[in-house]
This record gives structure tokens, sequence and C-alpha cells, in this order.
């Protein structure tokens, strides 16, 4: 073992031969939170480079190589697929083009896959796969219908700058009895808070909108408002109730929803949608009887049935999108969306 040590400390000793070579070490992970830190201390593993879902060029591009590879209808939209697959990962793409729209082109005796085959493709990977129930109660339908419907109209009108991809009452191997799928017409990285109270709008509207036309609360609304409940807190951490020293946000994941400021802000939004769904009853009808006709309705027949929002008459006007989407929400009665100035009462555990 003496000698061995000897000759280690022999060879080390020498001075290295000089080369005109280098290597470069390259390592790749999905889990790099159980990476050992010591590996990215400087030296070793010291660039991280971070590979983000793809924006829209890049999307485009993943799209473009993949239909390459496959016999395609040549009238495909390309830029309809990008706008629909915000978020997207190229292995969502990859196998909603190469594998899930060349099967629905075979089980339709097509040799190609057409524009419907891969916008049915993308629900596949984003919702699951459809899995209907042929029996359904008609009343059950209904008022999956209704729920759907709900979210579609207040979608279109509070939220003008998404646009409705895909609204859907046939239950998918992930759960849901029904959908409604809005997408980015510009792809978001930042939003002002009032898009949060918008999004809040909309997860509320199915569940108002069974009890407006149904007359009665039906489950089904659990994940809504859930949902609802997280937007709650982004506008907490960012201010929005006022800043955040008091007790109410002592822990944000237990946000106090029994708070005032919280319980008036949710239930003026509540008051809100359900007048929306009032003052436009007429468009959630032709909805739901267009949903309880055709089941999956495409962005198309949707906004066929609904009226215009603020943006598209603001187009016809030749208005600015920016000015338009200045003026969302602000003039929602009830509603203040500045920044608040809360009276912070003292709380119970401090000292007078």
């Amino acid at each position: 073992m003496d000698k061995l040590k000897a000759t280690i400390n022999r060879l080390l000793g020498k001075e290295p031969p000089k080369r005109d070579w280098h290597v470069l070490f390259m390592g790749s992970t999905n889990r790099p939170d159980v990476l050992d830190p010591a590996l990215l201390r400087p030296g070793r593993f010291d660039q991280v480079i971070k590979v983000d879902r793809p924006d829209r060029v890049g999307r485009k591009a993943i799209i473009q190589g993949y239909l390459s590879k496959i016999n395609h209808d040549k009238s495909i939209d390309v830029d309809v697929i990008v706008a629909d697959t915000p978020r997207a990962t190229p292995a969502q793409v990859m196998s909603a083009i190469t594998k899930d729209s060349v099967r629905r082109a075979l089980f339709a005796s097509r040799n190609y896959v057409v524009q419907d085959d891969i916008d049915q493709a993308i629900q596949e990977q984003l919702v699951g796969m459809a899995n209907p129930i042929e029996d359904m109660d008609p009343v059950l339908l209904r008022q999956v219908a209704y729920h759907e419907a709900g979210h579609a109209l207040i979608q279109h009108y509070v939220m003008p700058d998404q646009r409705i991809s895909r609204v859907s009452i046939v239950r998918r191997s992930s759960g849901t009895l029904g959908y409604m799928l809005p997408v980015d017409t510009v792809e978001m990285y930042g939003q002002p808070l009032r898009r949060i109270v918008s999004r809040i709008m909309v997860a509320l509207a199915g569940h108002i909108a069974v009890k407006v036309f149904m007359g009665e609360f039906w489950t089904g609304a659990t994940g809504d408002y859930n949902m609802a409940r997280q937007e709650f807190r982004n506008l907490a951490v960012h201010g929005y109730f006022g800043p955040p020293v008091s007790e109410l946000f002592r822990d944000v994941k237990e946000l106090q929803f029994s708070d005032e400021r919280v319980e008036r802000i949710w239930i003026s939004l509540e008051d809100q949608v359900e007048k929306l769904l009032i003052d436009h009853a007429d468009e959630v009808e032709a909805l739901v009887d267009r949903l309880l006709e055709r089941r999956d309705l495409s962005n198309k027949e949707v906004v066929e049935l609904l009226g215009k929002n603020s943006l598209q008459l603001a187009e016809e006007q030749g208005v600015k999108m920016e000015s338009v989407l200045e003026q969302i929400g602000t003039n929602m009665e009830g509603l203040e969306y500045k920044r608040r100035q809360a009276k912070v009462s003292p709380s119970k555990d401090s000292k007078e």
C-alpha cells in the first residue's frame, strides 16, 4: 500500500504534458431538486441552462417539424395549432401530431391527417381522452352544459384578450365531465392584478350559472373553487388587500376567507357574475342547446352564439387592443382595482 501511495504521489508531482485539447462535461436532469449542491460549485457544473417550455416561435418550429413527418392535409393552419398549445411541452406536441392525430385519421379510414384530427389530439393531451357516458341522465347532462356555458360566457366578456379554444360536455379520462378551455392570444409572462380578478369570476361562473338557470346549486365545482381560492392567495401576496403585514397574511396558504376584505370582494364578484349571466341569458341558453346537440364546440361555433365583447367592438372601431385591456375590469361596478390602503387591525397576540 505504501508503494502504491508513493507511486501515485510521484505521478501527481510530475508536470502534466501540454495539450491542445479540452474536455467539456455536460449533464442533464429533470430533477434538479435532488442534485447534490457540491455538483454545482464553481469549477464543476457551474453553468446551469434551464430548458423551459417553448414560446410561440419555438412551438411553431416544433409543430412544422413534426408535421413534415406525417401525411397531412396541406390546408392545416399551423398558427391555430400554435395558438392552442401555450405552455405545451415538445413531448406533448410530438404525441399529439405523430401519434394521436394519426390514430384518429386511421379510425376515419384516411391515410392523411386533417385539422380536426390535430385539434382533437391536442385536447386529448391537455384534458385526457374522450370517455363519453352514453346513457347520462338528461337532467345531469343539462346541468353540465349550463356549468360550462356559464364559464364560457363570463370568459368571453371579462377576459376578451383570451380565445375560447373549446367547450365540451364529453367526459374525459381525466375524470372531468366537461370543460371550457381558454388560451392566450398574446402569451403572458406577467399580468395586472385585475386579470387575476377576472379569472376568479370565470372560475365562479359555472357554479353560479347552474343556480341561476336550474334553481339550485349542484356538486361539481370543487376544482373551480379551489382555483378561485388560489387566485385570492395570489392577490394577497401581491398586496391587493393592502400591505401583507396583518393577521390575514400570517400564512397565505391558510388565507382567512372569513376576513371581511376577502369576503366582501368574493360576494361582489359573485353578484357581478350573476348579473352578467342574467343579462346574457339568451346567449347562455343558446350555448346550452348547441352543447346538448353537438356535445363539443370549437372556438368558431362558440363565438357565433355570443354577442360582441369589448375587444371585438374595439377592433371594428379600429381601437388598439392595449387601450381596451386597460379598461377591462376597471369599469366593473363595486370593484376597485387600484392598490388598497387597508386598515390593519392589531393582532390578538400583540400587546397594546
